[in-house]
């Protein structure tokens, strides 16, 4: 009879497993050797933090409380953050990515204003071929799905391009750029969700005056299938263009994926929590705390 009913617990088990979420973090550093001579090439340092996935076993919360998770510091510097925002649809329904701004109106910019040693004209030039390295290295299909990344290395200083060649080839640049798994397909209905903050300053980096720009953005994109599954890159990059006119430098970068396979993760890959993942018990924090843009990047590995 209809009020005797009792909840299905196996239901309730398929519904912590569509709730699953894994997450990969990464840091690298690389060598600033070259940025002097311009005859120099660099060579690339990563280092991969890894550790064994735990699926998330609770469904997420509709909202996340302001203080509910750690927050991302803001570099020193003149800053802005996304200011767009996009009506809410699915699949990005009942996350923190309902209300980012598709593609790249999502990067925007700050005003470009002078700092020591550098001209406005010079910063808005910068800072436009920060924004055009991010909408290449994490929005354009060339990225994505053809895994050419031709046009982003066709961006940096020239001393940095054969070291950059090299993180392709080893897999082991997350931190610039996305490239999406082949057993996988995109939704070709949504663009993906983008969110985050542009930071820039004057700096001296070995010895050099150095225009400094941090970008910190989280990426969200949306997949076919029937559960319309997400996954998500969140990264913070400094990108330097020191006064000697060598170029513009991909340096230091720290990432997370969040909602991710992670087998496919560990390939270099991007692809969602595979539905049929068992859940298991987690203390970790509400899953759709990972999709906010100003989330702290020093989380606990799960993959």
């Amino acid at each position: 009879m209809a009020g005797d009913e009792t909840p299905d617990p196996f239901a309730q088990l398929a519904d912590w497993a569509a709730q699953t979420e894994r997450r990969e973090r990464r840091k690298r550093r690389w060598s600033k050797v070259g940025r002097t001579a311009p005859w120099v090439l660099t060579a690339g340092v990563l280092a991969v933090l890894l550790a064994l996935a735990v699926p998330r076993m609770f469904s997420a919360k509709p909202g996340v409380a302001d203080d509910a998770y750690p927050k991302a510091v803001v570099p020193s510097g003149i800053t802005v953050t996304t200011s767009e925002s996009a009506t809410p649809t699915d699949p990005f329904a009942g996350t923190p990515a309902a209300t980012y701004p598709k593609g790249a109106a999502g990067i925007t910019l700050p005003r470009a204003a002078a700092v020591t040693g550098f001209s406005a004209a010079e910063v808005d030039k910068d800072l436009k071929q920060v924004r055009q390295a991010l909408i290449v290295g994490r929005l354009d299909d060339m990225m994505l799905i053809r895994h050419d990344p031709k046009r982003l290395i066709a961006l940096l200083a020239p001393n940095q391009r054969k070291p950059a060649a090299g993180w392709f080839t080893s897999r082991k640049f997350s931190g610039v750029a996305t490239w999406i798994d082949p057993s996988v397909k995109l939704d070709p209905r949504e663009d993906p969700r983008v969110k985050g903050r542009v930071t820039y300053g004057s700096a001296m980096v070995d010895g050099l005056r150095t225009l400094r720009v941090t970008t910190n953005f989280i990426f969200v994109y949306a997949f076919a299938g029937p559960d319309h599954p997400l996954a998500a890159v969140h990264t913070e990059i400094v990108w330097e263009f020191p006064s000697n006119k060598s170029g513009m430098w991909a340096g230091d970068s720290t990432s997370y994926s969040a909602w991710v396979d992670c087998t496919a993760a560990n390939r270099g890959l991007l692809a969602p929590t595979r539905p049929e993942a068992a859940p298991r018990p987690s203390d970790s924090e509400d899953p759709n705390a990972l999709l906010e843009a100003d989330h702290s990047l020093d989380i606990k590995d799960e993959c």
